[in-house]
């Protein structure tokens, strides 16, 4: 197979690290919820387009591979898959070529008095069960059907484990891959955050997954918060997830690209010089491949 792309996940600060960087950066990864106004299930129209932010991502992308990655239609969440996001989050694929389009394996979404989709404010937790698993295999189904690129689950940081569930995280994923084809997003980040605030087995987790079901890694790093670590985008990537990027990106047969995240807020604590060592250091595992 060919060597995974090396990428970013896009936000209003990566623009001059894109032009800076040049030929190190092979793809950018795009959170279309970012760029809309929602305003409601019962406005219309329901969602508008910011013109100005659509343009700036048009502009840095130059012609690279963009990938989709979002946040908001919760597949996990017992509410009905959001069709009319789902349409707004098809018309970035289509305007934008998405080669894929990931989401998480968390609930976002959570019934409101006000409305009937509030956010949660933080990926919640879910009981991986027989149950959960029919639910987001059938709005994967959706999903692939209505966008037409391969489909990816993200692995969450979770700080408040649900005890005594059916399955553990690589069953799920495991199984979601038999019966729908959709691969695993690996954030070796958020596995790392499990590990240190858990316990995780990390390469326990890593080994249990089906090499040929990881189809994306995500790099990243993260502060302390209340006696928490947190997967706050904030850091240069920890040695610990480099390792692991090291010793497992080479076994996934099918690993289409390896992306680290970064929140503009902390672009000044990272710096453009502090990025572009990031993109190097994903450049070498890319090698590896």
């Amino acid at each position: 197979m060919a060597a995974p792309l090396v990428g970013l996940l896009y936000n209003p600060t990566a623009a001059p690290v894109i032009a800076e960087a040049g030929d190190l950066v092979d793809y950018v990864e795009v959170i279309p919820d970012r760029l809309w106004y929602d305003f409601g299930p019962s406005a219309a129209p329901r969602f508008r387009r910011v013109g100005e932010l659509v343009d700036d991502l048009r502009d840095a992308v130059g012609g690279r591979t963009t990938a989709g990655h979002g946040i908001g239609l919760s597949l996990p969440s017992a509410l009905t898959l959001d069709g009319a996001m789902l349409d707004e989050v098809a018309w970035f694929v289509r305007e934008f070529g998405f080669a894929w389009y990931s989401e998480h394996l968390s609930a976002f979404l959570v019934p409101g008095r006000a409305v009937p989709n509030a956010q949660a404010g933080l990926g919640l937790p879910v009981q991986l069960s027989a149950e959960s698993l029919a639910l987001v295999a059938a709005k994967v189904r959706t999903m692939q059907d209505a966008l037409g690129v391969p489909i990816l689950l993200e692995n969450g940081a979770i700080f408040a484990p649900i005890p005594d569930m059916e399955m553990d995280e690589p069953e799920f994923f495991n199984r979601l891959w038999d019966e729908t084809g959709c691969q695993v997003l690996l954030d070796l980040h958020n596995l790392h955050v499990n590990a240190v605030n858990q316990g995780v087995d990390e390469r326990a987790y890593v080994e249990a997954l089906r090499p040929e079901a990881v189809g994306e890694i995500h790099v990243a790093g993260g502060d302390w918060l209340q006696g928490f670590y947190t997967d706050s985008h904030s850091r240069p990537t920890p040695d610990r997830v480099w390792e692991l990027a090291r010793a497992y990106a080479p076994t996934f047969p099918s690993l289409r690209a390896i992306t680290f995240e970064w929140h503009e807020s902390y672009f000044d604590r990272l710096g453009l010089d502090g990025i572009t060592r990031e993109l190097e250091a994903m450049r070498g595992i890319a090698a590896l491949c």
